[in-house]
């Protein structure tokens, strides 16, 4: 409690209505500049979670080519693209993703394929169901993965 002869200070002020806007200018351009960098991580997380999709599509239709003979039919020459759709446990698709595998016979050594190039590119198909890919410079959930196979017959197999 105060005593009566101790006095308040008059030379104590709060801020000014100008110092105040000025602060809150300057916490504006900030709160900004850090919802841009939330924005920026939303799009790079969903186009990590494409990746991720698309990644495992790719390495599961390669380990089925690895799988099979070099001779089976399944490794003609040809190149093949179908969809695939990702569900939930209920059934329902919660994304689609367009598989394009090109294979070739990349060596003859006397009339007999010798090497095979297998390709496999995954891209999420569109959101709006227009099946086309999703593609440019700023999409980062497409995939593609390459390898050779050789002919395990003895022989040469250089090329």
């Amino acid at each position: 409690m105060r005593s009566a002869n101790q006095r308040q200070p008059t030379n104590e002020r709060g801020f000014t209505v100008f110092e105040t806007a000025i602060a809150l200018v300057v916490m504006t351009v900030v709160g900004l500049g850090a919802a841009g960098g939330f924005v920026y991580a939303i799009r790079y997380n969903a186009g990590a979670a494409d990746r991720n999709g698309s990644m495992s599509l790719a390495q599961a239709a390669m380990e089925k080519l690895r799988a099979v003979p070099f001779y089976d039919s399944a490794l003609n020459a040809a190149t093949t693209t179908t969809t695939v759709n990702m569900t939930d446990t209920s059934g329902n698709v919660i994304r689609s993703y367009s598989v394009t595998t090109t294979i070739a016979d990349k060596t003859i050594v006397s009339g007999k394929t010798t090497i095979k190039s297998i390709t496999i590119q995954v891209a999420p198909v569109n959101a709006g169901g227009t099946g086309t890919l999703n593609t440019g410079t700023d999409y980062y959930g497409a995939v593609k993965l390459y390898t050779e196979r050789s002919n395990p017959s003895i022989g040469t197999n250089l090329h």
